[in-house]
C-alpha cells in the first residue's frame, strides 16, 4: 500500500532537532539552491567591457561570451566547452553519485523553492483559501520573473525590464516570457519530480557512469528487518543479542514486505526479534518521488538524502543508533576489495581535461 502524502512538503526535519550531519545536508541543499538561482538570475545583468557578459543576440547573429563576440562560424570552442561540462558531470556522478540531481538540477532547485514557499505561506489559523491564494500568487510571480530572466539571455535584460512598465515589449518578447512563465509554473506545480522519473534521460544512463564504488543510498536490511512497530525500551539490534541478520534472510524479509500479494501476509514477530525499522513510513513520506528505499536502490532515486534525514530522526526518537539508511557503495556493503584504479573516473577526468584544453585554446584564439 502506498503511504499517503501530506499536502505540504511531506516530512520536514528541523536542523535544531537533528544531528549535525542532517544540518550540514540542509545547509548544502540551501546553498546549492541559492547558488544556482543566483547564477541563473544574475548572469544576464553582468557586463564585461560595456557589453552583456552572456547574451545570445539572435538579431545580430552573434554570442556575447565573457567579453568575446562569437559568430556562428566561430562557436566551435563552445561545443568543446559544452562537452567538457558533460564530461565533468559524468565524472562527478562516477565519483560522488547523483549529486547534481539531488542538489543542483534546475528541476530540483525550482521544486525545492516551491516547497519552501508552501511552508512559508502555511499559516496556522488563517483561512485555507487565503494561504492558498498567497502561495499561488507568490509562485506565479517567481514563474513570471523566471520567464523574464530566460528571455533576458536573448534580449538585453535592462531593455527588457525597462519595457515592463510602461509596457512596450514586442509581441515575440511577450509571448516567450509568457510561455516560459507558464512552463515554469505548471512544470513544478503539477509535474515536479515526475520529470526526473519519466522524462529525464539521466537516470537511464546512470549505470553507464557508475561502478561498484560509486556511493548511493542503501537501507541496512540486516539491521532493519523484520520491520514493524514495537513497544519502546527494547533497544537496537546492535545492543541486543539478536544482532544482524545474515544477508539472505534480510533480503527475504525485504521481498516479503515489498511484495505482499505474492509473498502473502507477513508474520507477526515478538519485539525482541524485530529489527530497528519501526515501519513508521517517514522515509517514504520524505521522498519527493514517493520511493521506498527499503526495497533496494533504484535509478529513479535522485539521492537528495531526504529519506536519510527522516530515518535518522526516527532513530533518535526511538533511542536507536542512526544510519539505518546510509550513503555508501555496493562495494563497501559487499566488502569487495579494490583492485587497481577505477576506470570510469579516469576516463571522464581525461575527457574533461581534453575538452577544457580544446575550449581554452579555441577561446584564446577567438
Amino acid at each position: 500500500m502506498t503511504t499517503p502524502r501530506p499536502a505540504i512538503d511531506s516530512v520536514t526535519i528541523a536542523p535544531s532537532m537533528h544531528n549535525g550531519t542532517a544540518r550540514r545536508r540542509q545547509i548544502l541543499r540551501l546553498s546549492a539552491m541559492l547558488l544556482m538561482l543566483g547564477l541563473f538570475h544574475g548572469l544576464p545583468w553582468l557586463r564585461w567591457d560595456g557589453t552583456p557578459m552572456l547574451l545570445f543576440d539572435i538579431d545580430a547573429r552573434q554570442l556575447h561570451f565573457f567579453g568575446l563576440q562569437l559568430r556562428p562560424e566561430g562557436m566551435l570552442p563552445l561545443l568543446w566547452l559544452a562537452l567538457a561540462a558533460v564530461a565533468v558531470l559524468c565524472l562527478v556522478t562516477s565519483v560522488g553519485g547523483r549529486l547534481w540531481c539531488g542538489y543542483a538540477c534546475p528541476q530540483t532547485v525550482l521544486t525545492r523553492l516551491h516547497r519552501g514557499l508552501q511552508r512559508l505561506f502555511a499559516f496556522n489559523g488563517a483561512p485555507r483559501w487565503l494561504a492558498a491564494a498567497m502561495r499561488h500568487t507568490a509562485w506565479a510571480l517567481v514563474a513570471v520573473w523566471t520567464g523574464v530572466t530566460f528571455v533576458g539571455y536573448f534580449v538585453p535584460i535592462r531593455e527588457l525590464v525597462g519595457g515592463l512598465y510602461p509596457f512596450t515589449l514586442s509581441g515575440w518578447e511577450t509571448f516567450w516570457i509568457g510561455f516560459y512563465a507558464l512552463a515554469t509554473w505548471a512544470n513544478v506545480l503539477y509535474l515536479h519530480e515526475q520529470v526526473c522519473t519519466y522524462l529525464c534521460p539521466y537516470s537511464r544512463v546512470q549505470p553507464l557512469l557508475t561502478d561498484a564504488f560509486t556511493p548511493t543510498l542503501y537501507y541496512d536490511a540486516r539491521r532493519g528487518e523484520p520491520r514493524g512497530p514495537r513497544a519502546p525500551g527494547n533497544g537496537s539490534v546492535l545492543q541486543r543479542a539478536r544482532g544482524l541478520l545474515d544477508p539472505m534472510t534480510a533480503r527475504d524479509y525485504v521481498f516479503r514486505a515489498s511484495h505482499p500479494t505474492s509473498a502473502g501476509a507477513r508474520a507477526t514477530f515478538k519485539d525482541t526479534h524485530l529489527g530497528d525499522c519501526t515501519d513508521c513510513g517517514d522515509c517514504v513520506r520524505a521522498c519527493p518521488i514517493d520511493l521506498d528505499i527499503r526495497n533496494g536502490p533504484t535509478t529513479s532515486c535522485i539521492e537528495c538524502n531526504a529519506c536519510i534525514d527522516a530515518c535518522d530522526a526516527s532513530m533518535q526518537r526511538n533511542a536507536f543508533p542512526e544510519g539505518l539508511i546510509l550513503r555508501t557503495s555496493s562495494a563497501l556493503i559487499n566488502q569487495l576489495p579494490r583492485t587497481g584504479m577505477r576506470t570510469k573516473p579516469l576516463l571522464f577526468a581525461a575527457l574533461s581535461l581534453l575538452f577544457l584544453t580544446l575550449a581554452a585554446a579555441g577561446l584564446a584564439s577567438a
